[in-house]
């Protein structure tokens, strides 16, 4: 009796024991959850911040103008004081996302991200908006790479990874939308809310920082010379586009501030020959899908911003529509970019990458042809339509052209081509702004420089489609 009834109680215990055990591994299970979702919830918001930065203030900048003073000059930096930060300090961010940890990195940048917003809401003058601006740059390249390194780190199944990043990229893509309308909505109330919105989004992101898992860190080696000639070459050299449409291009500043961006980005390019750890590497531009890329990326976002940089000035000081309205005019665009998103991924893997990329650039051609041909003075409808087609095949091409590039490097060099992808895409909006802000300075006005941006824009892509065609030959 003894033994049997020993026997029941161990097997009693052992059953305690199980379940206590089950209980606990169902609670870590729910704890993983919860974190992976909150991860992916934080990344998204920051996706969105750094993606609606960079077009509310288009809306706001005539009524900021109004209040603060500034020529044409002094309002495109503005605009590239965050654009180029952005850009020029995207690999320099990817790599300290490495060494210190993405958790470390993002909620730095997200820190950063929101003091500076605060700083530019209670800007007292351009300079003062212009350096705010400058900081929003900085953190979002620091949240940037940190956010998509968390969504891998947090989920580490395939198909989970993918429902992350998904909601990741439509947090971009919203703020094709929401940017534009939001600015619309508060510039009327007052110009520093278009800043002021960002702080509560900052601090939903370190409201849930407890349940971000800590990240690794690994020593890596920085290519800080190259890091500090690129950033001097591309802060001087479109400092330099600026100064034409302000000060001319004979000016003595002008010539400098350009003939040291060009020396100092030709250093950079000797320099990534020699170091043992580039930040660039070099070897990647004799590959033909990144030579297809790259153009792509550079050349799109460099027709977006600028355009919607004009196209907003048109709106409101040639159309004199306010601030909401002019939003508007950008919503039918973002919904209809978000079709193109959906309907890309089945066109990539029904066709083929250089279907999908013929097939957008041919659309886009299309949308800015329609806007160039269209008589004066443009009807508000035909810029909404043009821009709507404009997007949609900007979907229809930005997949497929990561995916080139993805594919066309090995594996190990995946991480630093993307990253070359999208330090592309961001110069090339930067220098976009500047130099169709200089086209408009010196034609006689908005409808005519929004003309010249719709033909230059056409001939663009028409070159990357004949490129594209003619020199690359990968499905």
């Amino acid at each position: 009796m003894n033994v049997v009834s020993d026997r029941g109680r161990f097997d009693h215990a052992d059953c305690i024991d199980r379940s206590g055990a089950g209980e606990r591994a169902g609670r870590i299970d729910r704890a993983g959850r919860l974190s992976a979702n909150l991860t992916t919830f934080a990344a998204a918001v920051a996706s969105f911040l750094a993606g609606m930065d960079v077009l509310i203030v288009n809306v706001a900048l005539p009524t900021i103008a109004t209040e603060l003073g500034g020529d044409m000059a002094v309002r495109q930096w503005v605009v590239d004081g965050y654009t180029l930060l952005f850009a020029a300090l995207l690999l320099l961010a990817g790599s300290l996302t490495d060494r210190f940890g993405a958790k470390r990195l993002f909620l730095a940048g997200a820190s950063l991200f929101g003091a500076a917003s605060l700083f530019c809401s209670f800007a007292w003058s351009m300079a003062a908006l212009v350096a705010g601006r400058c900081l929003l740059g900085v953190a979002s390249a620091l949240i940037l790479p940190a956010s998509m390194a968390l969504i891998n780190e947090a989920n580490p199944n395939p198909r989970r990874r993918s429902w992350a990043l998904a909601l990741w990229g439509a947090g971009g893509a919203s703020a094709s939308a929401v940017g534009p309308l939001l600015g619309g909505l508060l510039t009327p109330i007052h110009w520093s809310l278009v800043f002021a919105i960002n702080v509560p989004f900052c601090l939903m992101i370190l409201a849930v920082a407890h349940w971000i898992k800590p990240s690794l860190n690994r020593a890596i080696r920085f290519d800080w010379l190259g890091q500090t000639l690129s950033l001097i070459g591309l802060t001087a050299l479109v400092a330099g586009i600026i100064a034409v449409g302000s000060t001319g291009f004979t000016a003595p500043a002008t010539l400098a501030l350009l003939a040291v961006g060009l020396v100092a980005l030709a250093a950079f390019l000797l320099s990534q020959r020699k170091v043992p750890a580039p930040m660039m590497p070099l070897n990647l531009f004799h590959v033909r899908g990144m030579q297809v890329a790259l153009q792509i990326g550079f050349i799109m976002i460099f027709n977006w911003y600028g355009m919607v940089f004009i196209c907003t000035m048109f709106l409101q000081n040639e159309l004199h529509m306010g601030p909401f309205a002019a939003g508007l005019v950008f919503v039918p665009s973002a919904f209809v970019t978000i079709i193109g998103n959906l309907a890309g991924g089945q066109i990539i893997n029904a066709r083929g990458s250089k279907f999908s990329i013929t097939l957008g650039l041919a659309i886009m051609i299309v949308g800015f042809l329609i806007e160039f041909l269209t008589p004066a003075p443009i009807p508000v409808w035909v810029i909404a339509t043009g821009l709507s087609i404009v997007g949609f095949g900007a979907a229809i091409t930005t997949p497929a052209a990561a995916g080139v590039v993805l594919k066309s490097v090995d594996p190990e060099q995946a991480g630093i081509a993307s990253a070359m992808f999208n330090t592309f895409r961001q110069v090339g909006g930067a220098i976009g702004v500047a130099v169709f802000g200089v086209i408009a300075t010196f034609l006689p006005n908005l409808t005519l420089a929004l003309r010249s941006v719709f033909i230059a824009s056409a001939i663009l892509l028409a070159y990357v489609l004949v490129f594209e065609l003619l020199r690359w030959r990968d499905r």
